[in-house]
């Protein structure tokens, strides 16, 4: 499950597979290939430890071709924080079982609406 707070989905939860997220991600790097993550804290786990907490910033530049847009060149200043909830599985290994996202857009991004 994804709940984007911020996003068109408006907070609806809705479900994402791996590959839909890792397209969505390469196309955004695709319009900002300069693009630089940052993390403003260190990944934490809350009190109970089942959500995993992450706060981010990320600069560039819109200047690749991407889902059909053409680069404008505007600066990308854009963060916010991401909450992931994990499951422990049977082998024992953790998988994001939700996701939760706060942030602000990029031009880019705003164009796709």
């Amino acid at each position: 499950e994804l709940r984007d707070m911020c996003g068109p989905s408006r907070g609806k939860l809705r479900s994402a597979s791996a590959s839909d997220m890792g397209d969505r991600c390469m196309d955004f790097v695709a319009a900002h290939p300069d693009c630089i993550v940052r993390l403003e804290t260190e990944p934490r786990l809350d009190r109970d430890g089942k959500w995993v907490w992450c706060h981010w910033a990320e600069t560039g530049t819109w200047s690749g071709e991407s889902c059909g847009l053409k680069p404008d060149g505007s600066v990308l200043e854009v963060s916010g924080h991401t909450r992931f909830e994990v499951e422990k599985q049977e082998g024992g290994e953790y998988k994001i079982a939700r996701q939760v996202v706060y942030r602000t857009f990029a031009n880019w991004e705003l164009s796709l609406r």
